[in-house]
């Protein structure tokens, strides 16, 4: 042996030697014992002097004694073998828990910034040394985590699995999504800045990096001294149709973090978590059902928010807001084209249901005294022009809160159009002025466009559409003449009939404007009393002939009946050609091709059909309506409810104390429950808390001073809750899905420093 293998072997030996000493020496006979002691004692002595020849023949004196008196004590080959293995596993287990460890990047929710297949290392000394196989950090003070840094972390729903994401919000922030627009609150701080973020020229790739993705934008991202990139490709949501957005708000707990992914859209991160747990539903408690039956409104739209539905799993908290109508806001455009009463009767009918506050007036006097947008603005000031070229007569009334209603006649056209904007939506003259100028606007260019496409004017406010179908002439309006053969012609020698069907006009409407085109109202005409005739029917009659108008309000249809008196030279005459089409009117309600049926040639014996000189079927009836009813959500139309599920012994009266601390003017109340609360929200309204001994529940149900605008109203509707939370399978909802976005500190497993693989990209950083 060279002089360096017996430096190493005689090491080896004197701790092998002195180990079975140790543990060993009472199963060695003492001299052996002593032999092997005092030989050890020798090797030890020539290695420290370097006496290698020496040393070389006492590691063969002492290596016989050990085989002659301890071989039993000595390790075999395979020990060895087994331990230096057992020593080199908890070497690379320490170094890869405590210091880097591999990783592979296993989906694109951080593209662009990691693919999938990328293969990283994670720092994990970087935030402190975790201890294997716990969640305790040691050490915190090596480095704290901060906005904008690249995580792995254990998955908080399922631990087994490892995430990777980017840091959003720490501990105390509060984190707004609306959809590509991100904003914190930090810790301290009373406002919300948004991420700082630039539109980069680049193209979006796919997770090969090779084909380019439509429809992708990638923007440079700053938070915190962090400058990185995302990107936002749409992704379709099956609920609504189209892209999907992320929007909501996050306040970040202690000792948590909100991450995530750079691929926004498609990245399951903190605002997609949910977890499936056994847990408490306010809904159960009061339902939209409920609202119906107890208060005025129909629609309702249900809210969890974040704040508790995130947290304990026996406590949840529902709040209902009411789609209220607000005619403040609701907008109505109505358009008339070649009326078969006439654009005069039609615009003349209109201005007389404004009542006397009605003016005519002009689209320019709208605009004065005011900012006169149009004045400054070249587009504008051509669009008051061609509006105002096309009006024959304008008259507009003021209704106070209900804001404004106007009608225009614009004779070249033969049309007639009436614009109603309540006060929130039109907000003054100049404003009322703006969107009749925008509508006049689009109707000049295309009269040919549907109530629904003329352009009205742009509101934040949430409105739901309702337009009434111009529809076939055929399906909803009929008007035949007959004459007889040799006549002249005139009213005096004509029968006429024109009816309307399903239209949306009002049948008030329709009575007045046909009273008024023969010259006649319902002040002037005769109100009709006569069997087999419809009981609102008015009779108006002049030198020429008699006309019946018969409102059929529950068959939907209105008949204008007009008789010249050739034909009908008193009263009988018309009643008996009146019954006749009275038989035909439900046939004609129920099927509108019978419409055609109310009068024809074999009612009037004797005379024939004037043709109509446009008798095409294909033709759009007259009218169409466009109807925008805008609703609004506030806490005056809302309802909150809380439920809580008691901990075994915790004391219900203290429970019902704390859940009643936030309601005014509070007092002990046995309306509901005994031992209940009853006070007044902060909003407005009433809000009552209970204890259910039989199910272990608090309850508390807020409602608003719009939907119960009495004490009793509240108190129904907390009896309705009451009632429900007595049976434990209307609140309880074993399967229930609960936003769980938060990443606990002890879950972070180390941060994302190096890509490895692939080699093209080996060793960049990863911002």
């Amino acid at each position: 042996m060279s002089d360096r293998e017996v430096r190493s072997v005689s090491g080896v030996l004197v701790k092998e030697a002195r180990r079975i000493l140790k543990k060993h020496a009472q199963r060695i006979a003492p001299e052996p014992c002593e032999a092997i002691r005092e030989s050890a004692t020798r090797l030890a002595a020539h290695r420290e002097a370097g006496a290698w020849s020496d040393a070389r023949e006492e590691v063969e004196v002492l290596d016989e004694l050990l085989h002659q008196h301890a071989s039993f004590a000595r390790k075999g080959v395979i020990r060895e073998l087994v331990e230096n293995i057992g020593i080199a596993v908890l070497v690379a287990l320490a170094l890869r828990s405590c210091f880097y460890e591999p990783f592979k990047i296993p989906s694109g929710s951080m593209m662009p910034t990691l693919r999938n297949g990328d293969h990283i290392f994670v720092n994990k000394f970087v935030y402190g040394v975790q201890i294997p196989f716990t969640t305790t950090v040691v050490g915190k003070q090596l480095g704290e985590i901060k906005r904008g840094d690249v995580i792995v972390f254990r998955y908080p729903i399922d631990p087994s699995e490892d995430f990777i994401k980017r840091v959003i919000g720490l501990p105390g922030d509060v984190v707004r999504v609306d959809g590509s627009e991100v904003a914190v609150k930090r810790a301290g701080s009373e406002e919300f800045v948004t991420l700082a973020r630039r539109k980069l020229d680049e193209p979006c790739r796919d997770e090969l990096g090779k084909q380019i993705v439509p429809r992708c934008t990638l923007y440079e991202e700053d938070n915190g001294d962090r400058a990185y990139v995302v990107r936002y490709e749409p992704n379709f949501d099956p609920r609504t149709g189209g892209p999907a957005q992320r929007r909501g708000e996050w306040s970040v707990p202690a000792g948590q973090l909100l991450v995530m992914g750079d691929n926004r859209n498609h990245s399951h991160d903190s605002l997609a978590w949910t977890k499936v747990v056994e847990a408490v539903a306010a809904d159960g408690v009061i339902s939209v059902r409920d609202l119906r039956d107890l208060t005025p409104e129909t629609l309702f739209k249900l809210t969890r928010p974040e704040s508790t539905s995130s947290g304990d799993p026996r406590s949840d908290h529902v709040l209902y807001f009411a789609e209220h109508r607000s005619p403040k806001h609701a907008v109505e455009l109505s358009v008339w084209r070649e009326p078969s009463l006439g654009v005069d009767t039609i615009y003349d009918t209109v201005v007389e249901g404004f009542g006397a506050g009605a003016e005519a007036t002009t689209l320019e006097a709208l605009f004065e005294g005011a900012t006169a947008y149009h004045k400054s603005q070249p587009q504008k000031q051509a669009q008051v022009a061609r509006a105002t070229e096309a009006i024959t007569a304008m008259t507009v009334a003021e209704q106070g809160e209900d804001g404004f209603d106007g009608v225009i006649k614009l004779a070249a056209q033969g049309a007639v159009i009436q614009f109603r904007c309540g006060s929130a939506a039109c907000n003054s003259r100049e404003m009322f002025g703006r969107r009749i100028a925008n509508v006049l606007d689009g109707y000049v260019k295309d009269p040919g466009q549907d109530a629904r496409e003329l352009e009205i004017g742009a509101s934040h406010i949430r409105y739901s559409q309702h337009w009434t179908s111009r529809g076939r002439v055929i399906d909803k309006f009929l008007d035949r003449r007959f004459t007889q053969t040799g006549a002249a012609g005139g009213r005096a020698s004509t029968v006429r009939l024109r009816a309307w069907r399903d239209t949306d006009e009002g049948d008030d409407f329709l009575r007045d404007a046909s009273l008024r085109a023969v010259g006649s109202s319902t002040a002037s005409a005769s109100a009709v009393a006569e069997d087999g005739i419809q009981r609102d029917s008015w009779l108006a009659q002049d030198e020429e002939a008699l006309t019946l108008v018969s409102s059929y309000r529950t068959a939907g249809v209105t008949v204008m009946l007009e008789c010249g008196r050739q034909l009908c030279a008193d009263e009988p005459r018309l009643y008996e050609l009146a019954r006749a089409v009275a038989a035909k009117v439900p046939a004609a309600a129920r099927d509108r091709r019978r419409l055609k049926e109310l009068l024809v040639a074999g009612d009037i014996k004797g005379w024939r059909e004037v043709p109509e000189e446009d008798a095409s079927a294909q033709r759009k009836y007259e009218f169409d309506r466009l109807r925008l009813d805008g609703t609004v959500r506030s806490e005056r139309y809302s309802v909150g409810v809380w439920a809580r599920k008691l901990e075994p012994g915790e004391d219900a009266a203290a429970a019902v104390t704390a859940l009643a601390d936030e309601l005014h003017e509070s007092a002990p109340s046995g309306a509901v429950v005994d031992g209940g609360i009853v006070g007044a929200t902060s909003g407005g309204g009433y809000g009552h808390v209970f204890a259910i001994p039989e199910t272990s529940v608090v309850v508390r149900v807020d409602c608003s001073e719009g939907l119960c605008p009495t004490a009793a109203d509240a108190e129904a509707l907390a009896r309705r809750a009451a009632d429900k939370a007595r049976d434990e399978s209307n609140f309880i909802d074993p399967n229930a899905e609960r936003p769980y976005p938060y990443v606990p500190r002890g879950n972070v497993k180390g941060r994302a420093d190096r890509i490895w693989l692939p080699l093209r990209r080996f060793w960049l950083p990863i911002r």
